[in-house]
């Protein structure tokens, strides 16, 4: 299997995982948003591109030993942002590339991350997905449609989906890496080494690897944890079997510690219950897509549907007393309701928010 697509494959899990997560119902009327107040202001989702500046060093370059990476590192930071490419290039001229960006803010917690694939049209691998969660709100786009949701989860970073420094330093001995010197990239004091790769560690980037090189930049800097600022791995050879060409993963951690802010677009806060449909007290498991929202109410099906007869009508709703199941007008849009009991108790309740026919 190729690198770049287990990485991808830990993105989705990533991605599956924070669906798996919902639960903790809201009614919540302002939309969240998360401020990281560190630093100068930053733009959004801005892709690192400076180059690397060199520093001059007094110390001796055979002194130089490879620096252990503190594996929780990001975890402590305040807010950062996060780039990672997979691209390969076949000699018959295809091109395949996938790219994960990813912002973190530590307090008040927040998370956005964008997966963008380009390949050949009608590929699997072209397309777009978008997440985005504040607090305890979690918003999902793909195929061109927001989904809204609440989870329980919110203390989680992006540190696990990276690619682990230990997959290319882990048993490296003195002559396997060579100390370039120290650089700035992405306004942070790095070390910057190049490490060999192996035969048995290129084996694992493909199934006939004939060339491979890495470099690494380790943050040096007061203040910060170690951690790696920019990987770069380039591989030559069979990229998949019998396709052979170039393929080059890159990563990049920026926006360190400064001042930016994560909340969801407008067309994703179409979702959510309209301010005339309220929310069942103590309802959980909230998720709205596409005009559709669905909860879990905790009482019967014969309670709820009482409340929302008594509470649609307050709330200028007319009720169609011929549908066969329960429907309300108003002002140009039809609602309907689908409430049953669920086997471990309480109610399972599907709201329908259309334009009337």
């Amino acid at each position: 299997m190729k690198r770049w697509t287990m990485v991808l494959v830990a993105a989705l899990l990533l991605f599956s995982l924070a669906c798996a997560g919902l639960g903790g119902g809201s009614d919540e009327t302002e939309t969240p948003v998360a401020t990281q107040e560190a630093g100068g202001a930053q733009q959004p989702t801005q892709k690192p591109t400076e180059e690397p500046t060199e520093e001059p060093t007094e110390e001796p370059v055979d002194d130089e030993t490879l620096p252990e990476v503190d594996p929780e590192a990001l975890k402590g930071l305040d807010s950062y942002r996060t780039t990672m490419t997979m691209r390969s290039e076949f000699d018959d001229g295809t091109v395949q590339e996938v790219s994960i960006q990813q912002e973190y803010i530590r307090e008040p917690f927040a998370t956005r991350m964008v997966m963008e694939g380009v390949g050949e049209e009608g590929d699997a691998e072209s397309g777009q997905m978008e997440m985005i969660q504040v607090g305890t709100t979690q918003w999902i786009n793909f195929g061109g449609q927001w989904m809204q949701s609440e989870t329980t989860d919110d203390a989680s970073s992006f540190e696990d989906s990276l690619i682990d420094y230990e997959d290319f330093t882990s048993g490296l001995e003195e002559d396997d890496y060579e100390y370039l010197g120290r650089e700035t990239v992405n306004g942070i004091k790095t070390k910057h080494y190049r490490l060999e790769i192996t035969s048995l560690e290129a084996l694992a980037l493909g199934s006939d690897i004939t060339e491979a090189s890495s470099e690494v930049w380790i943050a040096d800097e007061s203040g910060l944890p170690t951690f790696t600022v920019r990987l770069v791995v380039t591989y030559k050879g069979d990229i998949e079997a019998d396709m052979p060409g170039t393929a080059t993963i890159s990563q990049d951690v920026y926006d360190v510690n400064q001042d930016f802010v994560i909340e969801p677009p407008a067309e994703a806060l179409a979702g959510g219950l309209p301010e005339d449909v309220p929310m069942y007290p103590g309802g959980t498991e909230l998720t709205s897509m596409s005009g559709m929202i669905s909860f879990t109410a905790p009482d019967d099906a014969a309670t709820v549907t009482a409340f929302y007869d008594e509470a649609l009508v307050e709330n200028g709703w007319v009720k169609d007393a011929e549908a066969f199941m329960p429907t309300f007008q108003k002002e140009g849009r039809e609602l309907q309701l689908y409430i049953s009991d669920e086997d471990t108790g309480g109610s399972s309740v599907v709201i329908m928010i259309a334009e009337a026919e």
